[in-house]
């Protein structure tokens, strides 16, 4: 394996921020560290980037131990979410700064930094500075000069979570076309699922410190295997209700089904009333209320008119209903 984690441990006080993690990533591949804010994920990659120092476990490359290693030393790219360009020079002096600690020679600096601004489409942007850039050309340039000293891996810490919706949907795309393109393993940590479900070949779902499951978008999506992931990856109901639990696993500690899983029709064994609706253009979104819980339906396509305050009739197909477990404690 290229890169691989081992009992990865990291305490803040009495605080464990990373709790015991293990971790093999093969070479050239996308991985996402996913999860909410005060899960590890920025920790954990600190650790992997030399930024912070381990408590216990080891960091191999290519089976090379790096824990001891200084972070100037893993030759490992790093974009923070706050860009950190230099103000006082231009674009072509920003990528060129690490070669040039690095004792590059001066001929081989300016090829490679032509070869970045082109890798990022800022050909013509050479000459300018930070302030002269949007918030897009900033991360290129960013993303440029990790690039340029030919790292073993590259580390994103929510590179785009300063952007707008529209720039960092695009800058998604380019992101990953580029890693491709580069072959180089990636490691990128995100909260937002849908960065890291249309991103990342594999997605390591943290919470408290731990990896509560690695898969790719399609696996964590539609075979969660805890309670944790099915409600942050996309949207679940959790069936608490026992007559809406009737005929299923009763020895499940957590039963869900997504809100497309749930089926409308006049022959439908539970009944209910619509207390919210909300139109999303292809997606209507509905909440029912029925017995002692709101079930969450999503209908596609064009549908008949509904509205607050109707009784509707729906079923739980078995074969979508998931089995969760709880997260551990």
């Amino acid at each position: 394996m290229y890169l691989s984690l081992r009992g990865v441990t990291k305490r803040f006080d009495k605080v464990v921020a990373v709790d015991n993690v293990d971790l093999d990533l093969a070479e050239g591949e996308f991985v996402c560290f996913l999860g909410p804010s005060g899960c590890g994920k920025t920790t954990l990659l600190r650790l992997v980037a030399g930024l912070e120092t381990l408590d216990a476990g080891e960091i191999l490359l290519e089976e090379k131990d790096l824990s001891a290693l200084p972070a100037r030393k893993r030759n490992f790219g790093v974009v923070f979410q706050s860009y950190s360009l230099f103000p006082n020079m231009n674009v072509a002096r920003n990528i060129a700064y690490g070669l040039e600690c690095r004792k590059w020679a001066r001929d081989r600096i300016v090829a490679r930094v032509e070869e970045m601004l082109e890798v990022v489409h800022l050909g013509d942007a050479v000459e300018k500075y930070p302030h002269e850039l949007s918030g897009g050309m900033q991360q290129r340039v960013a993303l440029a000069r990790a690039l340029a000293p030919e790292p073993a891996v590259l580390l994103l810490d929510e590179p785009l979570s300063e952007l707008d919706a529209k720039v960092r949907e695009s800058l998604r795309g380019e992101i990953r076309d580029l890693q491709q393109r580069l072959g180089i393993t990636t490691i990128m940590v995100t909260h937002d699922q849908d960065e890291a479900m249309e991103m990342a070949d594999r997605i390591v779902v943290m919470n408290r410190g731990r990896i509560e499951q690695i898969g790719t978008a399609e696996q964590l999506y539609w075979e969660p295997e805890t309670r944790f992931v099915g409600e942050f990856i996309g949207r679940l109901n959790i069936l608490d209700d026992p007559a809406l639990r009737q005929g299923l696993s009763a020895e499940a500690p957590v039963l869900g089904i997504r809100p497309e899983h749930v089926s409308v029709g006049t022959d439908g064994a539970f009944e209910g009333t619509v207390r919210k609706l909300a139109f999303l253009g292809n997606t209507l979104r509905l909440s029912v209320e029925t017995g002692e819980q709101t079930v969450e339906i999503e209908l596609h396509g064009r549908r008949e008119a509904l509205k607050v305050g109707d009784r509707i009739r729906f079923s739980l197909p078995p074969d979508r209903v998931r089995q969760l477990a709880a997260s551990p404690a």
